[in-house]
């Protein structure tokens, strides 16, 4: 009955450990919101489109949203990001009207895409000279004219603790967001004009984030 006891109590150490997640040595426990913020670095979005007649790169600076971030949890990171269809630019206003219309995003009726994260895995920490870079995979949705769908992105998260010289930029923790993933645009319901997808668009979007928030 002791050996069982005894192994029991190992046993609920061990998945304790495990419930706990991966966390960031010595910084402070428990979840913190933190919210995109400019001040901090300049949230922006890029999207790549790469068809056989054309390669179209665009960019986005209407993006915002909060998460919930704990250092010593990162796996139970969630949160929602946003973006308004109409700060997508492609250096072309022609085309950047096209891509508002109702054959594409429909910016009308559909003014924001969102990714919505729902936790993190595959993460791993490296901290050094004060600085924590976190990669994991982002388990999510993916919102783009009206259609969600599971997604998944590669993230790379950079920590870094509240001090006097981080105050000097803004309050509280600091993190940096990069993160990739691709979306197909038939997955969303986006036709565009006949003939286009496939040959002047990409059938998929590559998209580059790099986002600034602080707790």
């Amino acid at each position: 009955m002791r050996v069982m006891l005894s192994t029991l109590a190992v046993y609920l150490i061990f998945s304790g450990h495990l419930l706990a997640g991966t966390g960031i040595a010595g910084a402070q426990s428990g979840a913190k919101k933190y919210t995109l913020n400019n001040a901090v670095g300049k949230n922006g979005i890029e999207f790549i489109s790469d068809a056989p007649m054309e390669k179209i790169t665009g960019t986005a600076e209407g993006v915002g949203g909060s998460f919930a971030f704990d250092a010593s949890n990162i796996e139970a990171t969630n949160g929602r990001i946003e973006v308004q269809v109409l700060s997508m630019k492609t250096a072309n206003s022609k085309r950047d009207g096209h891509m508002y219309g109702e054959s594409w995003l429909d910016a009308a009726k559909f003014a924001t895409i969102a990714f919505d994260v729902k936790s993190l895995k595959d993460v791993k920490v490296v901290t050094k000279d004060g600085k924590s870079v976190v990669t994991a995979t982002a388990i999510g949705s993916f919102t783009c004219h009206g259609v969600s769908k599971p997604s998944i992105a590669g993230i790379t998260i950079t920590y870094i603790a509240e001090s006097p010289e981080t105050q000097k930029r803004a309050s509280g923790n600091l993190v940096m967001i990069e993160a990739n993933f691709t979306v197909a645009l038939a997955e969303h319901q986006i036709t565009g004009k006949a003939g286009m997808v496939g040959k002047d668009v990409g059938e998929t979007i590559d998209i580059k984030a790099k986002l600034f928030a602080n707790s």
